[in-house]
């Protein structure tokens, strides 16, 4: 006779936490950025600073998508378990 055991995901208390760490300071970026007049900004230092922004982003940009695919995953595999096979459509 088999028998089923349900396992609940670990927690990670640290992950977590940076991960309100990140979020909060993507929310702030966003907020920043909305306040940038940005069809009239203008200037050599405004452009050097939004250059040097846009490549940190764009690294920031690649890290996270490292981690969601590999949280996504982890996600996906921890549902199915909870959840059983996927309806047939």
């Amino acid at each position: 006779m088999s028998s089923v055991v349900s396992t609940a995901p670990k927690m990670d208390p640290e992950a977590q936490s940076l991960w309100h760490e990140v979020a909060k300071a993507s929310d702030e970026v966003a907020a920043i950025v909305d306040s940038i007049p940005g069809l009239t900004v203008t200037g050599l230092e405004t452009r050097n600073e939004l250059e040097r922004a846009a490549a940190l982003l764009q690294a920031v940009t690649q890290i996270l998508r490292r981690t969601e695919r590999r949280e996504g995953a982890r996600h996906s595999k921890v549902n199915r378990s909870i959840l059983g096979p996927d309806p047939i459509p």
